[in-house]
């Protein structure tokens, strides 16, 4: 079982950082840099390690050897771990719906209330101080142009 989620779990990796990519398509160059600089090597390390995965896998098969797992129940790091890439792939949810601009405040701000279990005040000064560093850094320092997000572009917002 063990096995199988690790598989899984890097296949899922592999198609949100391929989607990444595919949606970087149509930015400038300059704000497609990072996404495309990331992605390329990151995609061959995730082929690599699942291939290596299921040939390691294959071979311990083919030996007699189990993996372990037989109550097929989640350990807490593991539990640790998909509530961690929850949030990571819901904030990439955000950007592609609202964009970039609009998401951050609300990760931050949902973040610290939610697990951080933090005040509605310091929730909301930490969420407003992150969109001014970011927006300043990279709208004024850098010039980087935001994609808008989808589901904003469709309703015409």
């Amino acid at each position: 079982m063990k096995r199988i989620m690790s598989y899984v779990f890097t296949s899922l990796l592999i198609i949100a950082v391929a989607i990444a990519f595919y949606q970087s398509r149509h930015w400038n160059a300059t704000t497609a840099l990072f996404p495309r600089a990331v992605c390329i090597p990151f995609l061959g390390l995730l082929v690599a390690i699942l291939v290596v995965d299921i040939k390691r896998g294959r071979r311990q098969t083919t030996n007699g050897e189990t993996d372990g797992d037989g109550d097929g129940e989640f350990s807490a790091l593991t539990a640790r771990t998909v509530k961690y890439f929850g949030w990571l792939f819901g904030f990439g949810f955000l950007i592609w719906a609202i964009g970039m601009v609009y998401s951050i405040p609300v990760y931050v701000f949902s973040y610290l209330r939610i697990v951080g279990k933090q005040s509605w005040l310091k929730s909301g000064l930490y969420a407003a101080g992150a969109v001014a560093v970011i927006y300043i850094l990279f709208q004024y320092v850098f010039s980087v142009s935001w994609p808008e997000g989808a589901l904003l572009s469709m309703l015409g917002l």
